[in-house]
């Protein structure tokens, strides 16, 4: 199976990349992936991560568009291309948190299951992917809400305790992220920052994330109650049949 991702910035890049690495095993025979960046409409291959090719037994074209605004947009544009060269799934993952939902919301800091609906049946509608199989994934309210769920390793590789350093930061460990946080973001940071480190999206500090985390980290997210968006992504991601979305 051929799979394009859409995703709207590098730290959601590099993750699709390193969860495809866990899961595969690092075997290039089993799962080929190529992640580019998109720049206007510059498309630049990255050279690591890199896995595999076209020969391997699955293989992802890992697309970065830079923009939060723009995942909707430039996948929409890329269907016709994509289905010419092969491709079987187009998916594409971007946060909930943001401008058009704040504007829906009327700047209310509310998560709100049934706007959350509304904003992605509009886009799935202005993608009209014509029968072709496309999925939106919204992590749900963005990306940081993952990251505050899989963070433990990430914590204890700096030699902390994250029962500890949430009970300093005023944190609920047993929240869900997804449910009870509605903006992730500084939450991520101020751990990062607890942990003499500084968080804001860029690839370096991704790394410094995903680097600590394995296949057993990740499933036992995908398979625990919380950040249902996690593992709905992950499902369609791995071959499974496109979940009830968003």
């Amino acid at each position: 199976m051929k799979y394009a991702v859409y995703v709207e910035g590098q730290s959601e890049m590099l993750f699709v990349a390193y969860v495809l690495q866990e899961y595969s095993n690092y075997d290039p025979a089993k799962c080929g992936f190529l992640c580019i960046n998109l720049t206007a409409d510059d498309y630049e291959r990255i050279s690591f991560p890199k896995q595999g090719d076209m020969n391997s037994g699955d293989y992802y074209q890992i697309v970065n568009v830079n923009n939060d605004n723009l995942v909707v947009s430039k996948l929409k544009k890329d269907i016709p291309g994509l289905i010419a060269q092969g491709f079987n799934v187009i998916i594409g993952l971007k946060d909930v948190f943001g401008d058009l939902y704040g504007q829906l919301m009327k700047q209310k800091p509310e998560i709100n299951r049934e706007k959350i609906m509304e904003m992605h049946a509009a886009q799935m509608g202005a993608i009209n992917a014509d029968g072709f199989d496309c999925r939106l994934h919204f992590a749900i309210m963005e990306y940081e809400a993952w990251m505050l769920a899989l963070i433990e390793q990430y914590v204890v590789s700096k030699e902390k305790n994250l029962r500890d350093l949430c009970q300093q930061l005023n944190i609920n460990i047993n929240a869900d992220p997804e449910t009870d946080i509605y903006h992730p973001y500084p939450l991520v940071r101020k751990i990062f920052q607890a942990c003499d480190e500084d968080y804001h999206k860029h690839g370096k500090e991704s790394l410094s994330f995903l680097s600590t985390l394995k296949r057993d980290d990740y499933e036992r997210l995908r398979r625990s109650e919380k950040c249902a968006s996690f593992s709905k992504f992950l499902d369609s991601l791995l071959g499974g049949q496109c979940p009830v979305l968003p």
